[in-house]
């Protein structure tokens, strides 16, 4: 894990305060588009902030997937309902990923996205 990432917050909570999560690259099938995979682990509604989207910035095009992983390292379906709310790219490699995991514990998540 990496460092925090400080936000402002005007007062309100901070859904943000969360480690930052290195992610690997990996080869696409689109030639312009560049793929990462970050794991996390959490439930309910957080920011996740997701760091070595090297040469990523604020006007690129980020998506972003989630999928819980099992405990021997493949994904999956399970009875968890997981949702991406929102994904935003800042100008420093950074993308912070807003996702709502319906499960009372924390569950292991891979997140995969794709740039352009």
């Amino acid at each position: 894990m990496a460092d925090k990432v400080a936000y402002e917050t005007d007062g309100a909570p901070d859904l943000r305060s969360r480690e930052a999560t290195e992610v690997t690259p990996v080869e696409t099938l689109v030639p312009s588009a560049a793929g990462f995979l970050g794991l996390m682990h959490g439930h309910g509604i957080v920011i996740q902030p997701f760091t070595g989207l090297t040469g990523v910035t604020h006007n690129h095009a980020v998506m972003a997937s989630l999928t819980e992983i099992h405990p021997d390292g493949q994904p999956f379906i399970g009875n968890a309902v997981m949702k991406i709310c929102n994904v935003a790219p800042h100008d420093n490699g950074v993308v912070d990923v807003r996702v709502e995991i319906s499960w009372d514990s924390d569950l292991p998540v891979r997140v995969s996205f794709l740039v352009s």
